[in-house]
This record gives structure tokens, sequence and C-alpha cells, in this order.
């Protein structure tokens, strides 16, 4: 199947090819060495790119289709395709983009794996969305959206909107309980609408949306006593009802707030991502957990050839999940007064994807945290409780771009798995990235990563590596 739309996407480039230049490339070759695994920074939020091995190397390369905005066809098309080649203790190549979408007018249909995010936040240097993260390999899914803010022209611009509804493929699940311990088919529903107030040029916008998403699939085997027929089981995960006092699915989502003030200078953003998981499905009952954010963004360029220092952006978040408090729970039953975020009590495989993590990284697959710590078979993460202070900077110094990141947090591990007291980690990130004119422009990087603590084992790496990017034109 990968295979034809590798083909579909290669022949529409090539016709295409000579009619604009969207199309482009990128590629990139690293090295990387650590003294144990990974160290978190170097492999969070990468779409499941890079390996834990520690010690690797890693060769990266896709060819993009994307839409032309002088186009003034109704229909457009773009498509993408990248490649993923490891060598190391497990060395693997697979694809983590392979999909094609097209365009009519400002509604979008995609069928293919395509890297996601969804949420309010600062998408460069975030800790991660709570909810789908761009932290595991993208799966095949279906979509229909209007990916960009669409204004409302009756409000004179001052409202607009934008949404999602996808359902994707996530293979095979082991179950928790049940006669049958495995279901060979399990999907991802996703959906999400968020609304923004203020004209696209203004100083100030706001915003407000909610997404769900859900795991389900298997209900003949994990539910035999009523059977529901496949319809009838998506009717029920897409809207929430209840069969028999359960929900079909593994549901989780956030109702989020934001605002901008742009100024001559900066903008500013702050913004909050408020958690209902299974039990509290649509009721914001729960504002002890969530993702909280503010950032500090340049939007005035700085004068062209310029060498001097110059911050680029501030970012602070706190992202709390120790409470998972459902103070009103489905039916009145106590298996749903506590949440167990990211993890499922029917399937195994929980809120992850090729074992990683789709939601936020800092709730990390137990495969990955120290051996000392405890474990449960049935859930996917050992640490879903926590308390985490994340800042991002970035900067510009002799046409040199850095980056720091660093997260402290205070893990408690989850309701299966509890630590036995707090576990302090701090995970730390440090790159650099200069152009050059080797190659005729490509960029030189490096990346320096620690995480010291009592959740993951304790590890410094270095990567290094080449970019290269462009039209083909």
């Amino acid at each position: 199947m990968r295979v034809c739309l590798f083909a579909v996407i290669a022949c529409l480039a090539l016709n295409a090819h000579a009619q604009d230049s969207t199309i482009y490339y990128r590629a990139s070759l690293l090295l990387s060495g650590a003294t144990d695994q990974t160290p978190f920074w170097a492999h969070a939020n990468q779409n499941g790119n890079i390996p834990m091995d520690g010690n690797f190397g890693l060769v990266n390369a896709g060819v993009y289709k994307v839409y032309n905005p002088h186009d003034p066809r109704i229909f457009q098309w773009s498509g993408g395709i990248q490649g993923i080649a490891g060598y190391g203790k497990n060395g693997k190549a697979f694809l983590s983009d392979a999909y094609i979408a097209g365009k009519i007018g400002k509604v979008e249909i995609l069928a293919g794996q395509k890297s996601n995010v969804v949420g309010l936040m600062d998408t460069t240097m975030t800790s991660g969305s709570l909810s789908v993260a761009g932290n595991s390999r993208p799966f095949p899914r279906v979509q229909i959206a209007i990916p960009e803010y669409l204004p409302l022209y009756i409000t004179n611009n001052l409202l607009s909107f934008k949404f999602s509804y996808s359902e994707g493929y996530l293979g095979s699940s082991r179950l928790n309980y049940g006669i049958e311990r495995e279901v060979s088919y399990t999907y991802f529903h996703q959906k999400s609408l968020y609304f923004r107030f203020g004209k696209p040029t203004g100083r100030l916008n706001v915003y407000v949306g909610a997404n769900h998403q859900a795991v389900w699939g298997g209900e003949d085997k994990i539910i035999p006593l009523y059977n529901p027929e496949p319809l009838k089981a998506y009717w029920y995960t897409i809207s929430g009802k209840t069969l028999n006092f359960n929900k079909i699915g593994n549901h989780f989502g956030t109702v989020d707030l934001g605002a901008e003030w742009r100024g001559k200078t900066w903008s500013y953003f702050v913004y909050r991502q408020n958690i209902y998981e299974t039990g509290s499905l649509f009721s914001i009952i729960n504002f002890d957990d969530g993702l909280n954010g503010v950032r500090v963004k340049r939007i005035k360029p700085l004068p062209a050839g310029s060498n001097r220092f110059a911050f680029q952006s501030f970012l602070l978040e706190a992202v709390g999940t120790n409470s998972q408090v459902n103070k009103s729970p489905l039916s009145g039953l106590a298996i749903y007064e506590k949440g167990n975020y990211y993890n499922s009590y029917i399937y195994e495989r929980g809120w992850s994807y090729y074992n990683r993590g789709i939601g936020t990284p800092l709730a990390p697959s137990s495969h990955i945290t120290r051996p000392s710590l405890p474990v449960n078979a049935s859930e996917f993460t050992n640490n879903n409780r926590f308390w985490a202070f994340h800042t991002g900077i970035t900067a510009s110094w002799l046409k040199t771009y850095f980056g720091l990141r660093g997260t402290y947090s205070k893990n408690s591990g989850s309701l299966l798995s509890p630590f036995d007291s707090k576990k302090e980690q701090i995970s730390i990130s440090l790159t650099a990235e200069r152009n050059l004119k080797l190659f005729n422009g490509c960029s030189v990087f490096t990346n320096i990563t620690a995480d010291f603590g009592e959740l993951y084992p304790d590890s410094q790496g270095l990567i290094v590596g080449l970019r290269k990017s462009g039209l083909l034109n």
C-alpha cells in the first residue's frame, strides 16, 4: 500500500514539476553518541524518528508538494513522502510521512501518514501538546479539515474558525481483560474545532476551542454480550454516548484557551489546555490538571546581515497531571472517579503508536524509564502523574541560531504503578545551527542533551549533522 502511495505521489510530482515551483526537498544526515539511552530532549516530539539506542547514525530524506498560494484554481493538491533509515543497535528503515491531499477552496481532504499536532501552544519549543504532540510516528489516517482559520465574512472578519475530523488506524492491540486477549484492528478517532476572535492583522487575537480523541475497535470481542455492530460502535465513540454505563473506546481531549498580542517588535502569547478524560467526557470539571504556557516571540526581523546577539523567543510552561480526579464520575461508578491518563483499562497499548506516546512525551513509555521503577503490564506509561516546569529560549548570534530547552519535573508514577516517593528529573538540550555555502547551501547543526535524575537513566549525548533543503525547479 505504501509503495503504491509513493508511486502515485511521485507521478503527480513529476507532472506538476513543470507547472510551478511548489515541490521542495529536505534531507539530513546525523550521528549520535550517548553514555546510555538517547536523552529525553534528543528524541521527544520528533515524530518517533529518533532511535533510543544512544549511539546511532540516521539519514532522513523527504520530497513534498505544497499548495501554491498564487494559483487561482479552486482545486489544488499536495503530497509528501519521507524516509528514515537508521544504523545502530536496532537499525530500522521506515516511512514517516507518506500522504496525498487535495484542497477545494479552503476544505482539504487528506489520506496517508502525516505528522500532526493538535491544541493551542507554542509549536517550536513546547514540552508537548497534551492530546496529540507529534511525539509518535504518524499513523495512517483519512481526514477532512479546514486547516487554516477561515474568516466568517458576515462578522467583518472578526470571527474565524478551523476544524478537523479524521479516522486513523493503529493496528492490532492486546486487551487487558476478557477471554479474547487481542484484537486485530484498533482505530484512532480525532476531531477538533477552534475559533479565533480578532482580525488576522489585528493586534489582539483570542482563541478558544476543543479537541476530542478516542482509541477504539474490537468491540465484538471486548463486550461480546452486546456485540455492537461497527457502525453502532463508531457512533457511540464519536458521540461519547454510554452503552450499559460504559464508554466505547478510550477517550481523551482538551478544552483550550489562548490570547496573543502583537506589538511592533514582539508578540505575547498565553495559553491553557484543560484535560478531560473518559469519565468526564465533554465536562470541564478538573481544573487542577492541564498545560499552561507563556511565549514571547520576536516578530520584527533584525537588519539584514546583522551579527549582533539577539533573543528570538522565550517560553515558559507549567504542566500538571497529578489530580486526575473526576468529581462527577460517569453514572456514579467508582471506576470513573480516578483517571489514568494515557493508559487504558481496555487496551494495553494505551495512548501510543510504535511504543511512543501520542500525547505529551512527559508521560513516557515504561520501557524508557529506570528499570528499578514499578511497572504494570496493563499500562503503557508508568508515570502519568507529575508536575513539570519547562522553559525554552532561542537566540541568534554571528549568523548562528541557538536553542535551549530545560525541563524539571516531580513524578509520582501512575494509578497502578505508584512510586514510593516523588522522583525528580532534569532534562536539558542545547542546539546550535549555522548556514554554510557547502553543497550550494546547507546547514550544520549540533545538539547537546542530558538527563539527570530519578526517572530516566542518567545520560549525556551529542548529535552532529548536516541539513539541506530547497525547491526542485
